[in-house]
């Protein structure tokens, strides 16, 4: 019987193919050893998450099949996990002369050692706790706890939790012994050693667990989000449980008391490995030469050419991070604190690093009497709290500061500086993060052009009203492309455009690169576009909704997914448009919440110049061979065959900015 290829691919099992594509580099013997535990690491994060922010949208919205399915999925993953790491790395750490004891005991010769360890570091940092809890006791999401079970000789059973103390020690303890490392979870340094402190003479048994909770944050009064932030993050931590992640070695019975004294419901239990929250693996340091990727040392062009401002004031330019240094960026930001004919600054801060030299750079500028306003979304997911940490220090300094849009949020990368009565502004694919800069590839723009400098303004002076806006007429934008306004409706007429000129027999293609393909009216003309054999090649990270290579409905559009050293994460928009290609970058992917829930930008480019560079960049990524796979109807990471010169893009992107740029 001839199956039908759904139109749309389920959102959550679409990320689940991504994140098995990202175990997938852990199992490859060719990827470097110390890359290899980090993607396990950032597989176990990415898991986490799921149930932190999907889990609870799932048992409220989908159907029982759809669930069972998923669940099916995310077992098979986590047994995969475990193959990789018991058949694949830790023999490969034994090569390296590193012994990882994982789930076995602790060899002898460490007792003498990790017993003084214990009492000077362990013991101290200690909590431990009778059951049943008291009232106002909370189990932190995410944090590590052990269920400890004993019995007196007179036959009495009592019942104690204990937070792995990680927030003050180490995961890990390391010693060497004939050239060799041993590394011991302290996990099993608490079940080897506590039961002789706390509970002698007595039967002592003792399990890992880990809690996850719902997540999402009601805003149910998002007028007074600064006022209330601290009280909405604190009842984050008090959400609904949505995993109970136990030792599948645990008994039955005991799992069902301790789930009973906790109050947590039998449902929300999954049986995983002898330890948890494997995302720490990534602390483990592997210093050979052989253990790390080739050197891509960051380039840097422009060196030595005078200030940014003068930069821009010859031509448009961008960097490609993290290819290119962010010191441009930097730069940018302190120049104009400095710089005596800088009059006022604007800029979007979504995710920002935790020591931030650019919000620095924006203290000052205020102290020295220039006018800086900056909006601040606080409702950035799991980085409620540094910025708010950051819009105090701002207030303080004298910065002028805007919050939250009520039932909106702004996602936009953008920033706008007065100089000498002309404007420079800046437009990224990624946040104003140096940190971030370091590992995901995006693309900032730096430009003059009074189009895009002027409408940024005028983009800056809708969020002062703090507001939804009234209509997608209320303000203007003919260059920009912005959320809530004409973003919808300018891809939609791009897209159009395209099948229009195929039909004509001019040139015609869409080429598009995001980090998540969901929104169906936008995919929907995507499908259009295939069926009038309009030629449509996308680069789609992570969610990808729309169903590749189906006959009559998608046979002319091809869907890769890069997963390498760095994370892909630029968003670029191309359409042929008659041989006169269209370009557009910035902040917004094709999700629901991109189109209905966020204020986004997409800026054109306009130099032929930098549209070229754009070009050149996007061939190279559609091109890769080796990290790029392709995503056909059964969401497969299917490879892509190398019948030619080998490509792996983020390498060959790196030699290529070298030596078109920098030489």
């Amino acid at each position: 019987m001839k199956t039908i290829a759904p139109l749309f691919t389920d959102r959550d099992l679409s990320w689940l193919s991504f994140n098995a594509r990202v175990l997938s580099e852990a199992e490859n013997d060719t990827v470097p050893l110390m890359e290899r535990l980090n993607f396990l690491s950032i597989f176990s994060s990415n898991l986490d998450e799921f149930y932190k922010v999907r889990i609870p949208k799932l048992l409220i919205g989908k159907k029982k099949s759809l669930r069972k399915i998923i669940h099916k999925e995310i077992v098979n993953q986590q047994e995969f996990f475990g193959r990789i790491l018991h058949n694949k790395i830790l023999p490969q750490l034994q090569k390296e002369n590193i012994e990882l004891i994982y789930n076995k005991p602790i060899p002898v010769f460490m007792e003498g050692r990790i017993i003084q360890y214990f009492t000077r570091h362990i013991a101290p940092a200690i909590e431990l706790y009778p059951l049943p809890l008291k009232d106002n006791f909370l189990i932190k999401s995410n944090s590590l706890y052990q269920a400890i079970f004993t019995t007196s000789i007179e036959g009495k059973e009592n019942m104690y939790i204990l937070k792995i103390p990680t927030h003050k020690v180490s995961r890990f303890y390391e010693t060497d012994s004939n050239n060799r490392r041993h590394i011991v979870f302290i996990d099993d340094i608490l079940k080897k050693f506590l039961p002789e402190m706390y509970f002698p003479n007595m039967a002592v048994s003792i399990w890992n667990f880990k809690v996850t909770r719902d997540a999402n944050i009601n805003f149910e009064k998002e007028e007074d989000i600064l006022e209330n932030l601290e009280v909405y993050l604190e009842n984050r931590e008090k959400g609904k449980t949505t995993r109970f992640l136990y030792e599948k070695d645990m008994p039955l019975k005991k799992l069902q008391n301790l789930l009973q004294v906790l109050s947590i419901p039998f449902r929300d239990a999954v049986a995983g490995s002898a330890y948890h929250h494997l995302k720490d693996l990534n602390l483990i340091s592997i210093e050979d030469e052989k253990a790390s990727y080739p050197s891509m040392k960051t380039l840097e062009r422009h060196t030595g050419e005078g200030f940014v401002f003068e930069l821009i004031d010859k031509q448009d330019f961008m960097i490609h991070t993290p290819y290119e240094s962010y010191d441009k960026v930097i730069d940018f930001f302190m120049e104009a604190a400095t710089d005596e004919k800088v009059t006022e600054i604007y800029i979007t801060i979504y995710r920002t690093a935790m020591n931030s030299v650019i919000i620095e750079a924006l203290m000052i500028a205020a102290k020295l009497g220039k006018k800086v306003t900056v909006f601040v979304e606080l409702k950035a997911r799991f980085d409620e709290e540094n910025n708010l940490k950051w819009l105090r220090k701002m207030k303080n300094a004298g910065v002028h500061i805007i919050t939250s849009i009520p039932k909106l949020k702004v996602h936009a990368k953008v920033a706008l500086i007065k100089r000498d009565k002309k404007k420079y502004a800046l437009v990224s694919t990624g946040n104003f993060n140096e940190s971030t800069a370091r590992y995901y590839t995006d693309h900032i723009l730096f430009t003059a052009s009074s189009e895009i400098s002027n409408e940024i303004e005028t983009f800056f002076n809708f969020l002062l009203k703090k507001r939804k806006p009234l209509s997608p007429d209320e303000v203007s934008f003919n260059h920009l492309a912005v959320g809530q306004f004409n973003l919808m409706s300018l891809i939609l007429e791009m897209i159009e455009r395209e099948i229009r000129n195929h039909r004509k027999g001019k040139p015609s293609g869409i080429t598009i690169k995001v980090n998540n393909l969901e929104e169906i009216i936008i995919i929907s003309k995507l499908y259009e576009a295939s069926q009038a054999g309009v030629k449509v090649e996308l680069i789609v990270r992570s969610i990808c909704c729309l169903v590749p290579g189906v006959p009559g409905q998608s046979e002319n559009i091809k869907v890769t997914r890069i997963v390498d050293r760095y994370l892909e994460h630029g968003r670029i928009f191309i359409f042929e448009n008659d041989g006169e290609n269209k370009i557009f970058i910035g902040s917004s992917d094709i999700m629901n919440r991109s189109m209905y829930d966020r204020i986004e930008v997409l800026c054109p480019v306009y130099s032929p110049q930098l549209k070229n560079e754009i070009l050149e960049l996007i061939t190279i990524q559609m091109n890769d061979n080796i990290k790029a796979t392709e995503i056909n109807v059964n969401l497969d990471n299917k490879p892509i065959s190398n019948n030619g010169i080998p490509v792996r893009s983020q390498y060959d992107i790196y030699d290529h900015i070298h030596k078109k740029f920098t030489e």
